[in-house]
């Protein structure tokens, strides 16, 4: 339970805001509103998309570590991350509006299954150049996950909650891109 808290705290650590606060820029008040690196990089720059993508990285990578340090065991660790997601998606210190998910979700698979996140990255590649959109990659990739998932880690069922918040905060991308 503490585990559980701790990850959703951490996940409510907006890198984004920062990034925003060390600019001057508030990015809650910028293009999408969104607090993720795809907002910072289009209103702060790459810089800034970079140092935010890899703080939300990063919190995906200490919460499974932190399970594994602490001798959790691997389903633990993937409930943490789920945590961490909604502590990133939604953020009660912000009224619950944070970012989209996508590199805390990839910071966890690192530790947790680089497998899975190495058939993540080829799925993303593969749905790019079918589409040519990153937005319908991501969810190309997920479905792949979904089913990786459920065919060769059924221990790690539980991130389908996890996926499933990350594709309800790209809804309204996903729509865009489909018209």
């Amino acid at each position: 339970m503490i585990y559980s808290m701790c990850s959703y705290l951490l996940g409510t650590c907006m890198t984004a805001a920062l990034v925003g606060k060390v600019y001057g820029v508030s990015l809650a008040n910028e293009h999408s509103g969104n607090l993720g690196a795809r907002n910072a990089g289009r209103t702060l720059g790459k810089m800034a998309f970079v140092w935010t993508a890899a703080g939300d990285v990063l919190k995906g990578v200490i919460i499974v570590m932190a399970a594994h340090v602490l001798g959790f065991p691997d389903y633990i660790a993937a409930l943490g991350l789920i945590c961490g997601l909604l502590g990133h998606l939604y953020p009660f210190w912000l009224r619950f509006h944070g970012g989209k998910g996508v590199a805390t979700l990839l910071g966890g698979l690192v530790v947790l299954e680089p497998l899975l996140l190495i058939g993540v990255l080829v799925m993303i590649g593969i749905g790019y150049l079918l589409t040519r959109s990153l937005t319908l990659g991501f969810v190309i990739s997920v479905l792949a996950l979904i089913a990786g998932i459920l065919i060769f880690y059924p221990a790690y069922s539980v991130l389908l909650l996890a996926l499933a918040a990350v594709l309800l905060k790209h809804r309204t991308n996903i729509q865009e891109r489909w018209r």
